[in-house]
Formats: structure tokens, C-alpha cells, sequence
């Protein structure tokens, strides 16, 4: 196996074991290794993928700021290039998925919360009072979490130091 398919095909599998998808990593790590800007149809044909599926996780890496649409004169197509600058993206990524899920998470325990309080059922004051306390516990983690997320950009500051 050659180099360059050896470090797709690990970007690949390490991004899928973080939940992340596939072929958009290995779309990343193609651009990251390539020493020119690539079409979309360049990638499609590297990877062995349809260019609508390179397209539409072109479209994801560019919402991450992951690649860099490059136009050339005398082209009509877009070629791409990947953002070398790998800890933004990463702290980019965490800091929007982060945000995103604890939104979820809010949402829910308020729809909890709201049923607790106007259940008709005469439940069990020390069940309710012991749901209460679980929701607590959640919440105070969402505030770390929050916290966490306003403050990330001071973290890659930091740590790029």
C-alpha cells in the first residue's frame, strides 16, 4: 500500500472511530497529503467515490473551515485545498458539537421539567424530589460544558503557545 493510501485509509478509520464520517476525513486527509488543490471529480476518482458524495462532504469540510475552495484562471470547476491549521478545526468541531448537543440536552430536561410540574398524578414526593436532584446534576454539568465551550478559543490559544 502506498504512502499517501496508507494515511487516507488511517484517517479514515481514526475519524470513524470518533463518530465522525468517513469519507469526509478521508476527503480531509487526501487534500492534507496532496501538494496541489484537487476537483471535486479529482477526489472522487482518488478515493474511488461518486463526485456526489464528494460534493456534499466537500460542503460539510467548508461548514468546518476544513478546506479552502480554490478558484484557478481558466478553470469553470472549483478545486480544493485542505486548512492546514488542524488544532482550529479540531477545537472548531468540538466546540460546535459541543454546543449543538448540550442545546438538545437543555431542550429535553425543560420538557422534563415541565411535565414534572404539572403532572396531574399524585406521584411520589420523594420520586419527583429524586428526579429533581438527577436533572440538577445534568444541568450543573451542561453549565461546565458551556463554560468549557466559551473558553475553548483561550485553550487553542494556549496550547499553540
Amino acid at each position: 500500500m502506498k504512502i499517501t493510501e496508507k494515511f487516507i485509509e488511517t484517517i479514515g478509520t481514526l475519524g470513524e472511530s470518533i463518530g465522525l464520517n468517513r469519507t469526509v476525513c478521508q476527503i480531509y486527509a487526501l487534500l492534507f497529503i496532496t501538494s496541489e488543490p484537487l476537483s471535486p471529480a479529482d477526489i472522487g476518482k482518488a478515493l474511488g467515490v461518486s463526485k456526489g458524495n464528494v460534493s456534499i462532504n466537500l460542503k460539510k469540510l467548508e461548514e468546518w473551515n476544513a478546506v479552502k475552495k480554490i478558484w484557478r484562471k481558466g478553470y469553470s470547476r472549483s478545486f480544493y485545498t485542505a486548512n492546514e491549521d488542524i488544532e482550529d478545526i479540531i477545537f472548531e468541531k468540538l466546540k460546535t458539537g459541543l454546543k449543538k448537543r448540550s442545546d438538545i440536552i437543555k431542550e429535553m430536561l425543560s420538557e422534563i421539567k415541565k411535565k414534572i410540574k404539572t403532572s396531574n398524578r399524585k406521584e411520589d414526593k420523594k420520586l419527583i424530589k429524586h428526579y429533581s436532584s438527577r436533572i440538577s446534576k445534568i444541568e450543573e454539568i451542561l453549565k461546565q460544558i458551556t463554560l468549557f465551550t466559551e473558553n475553548i478559543d483561550t485553550l487553542k490559544y494556549l496550547l499553540k503557545k
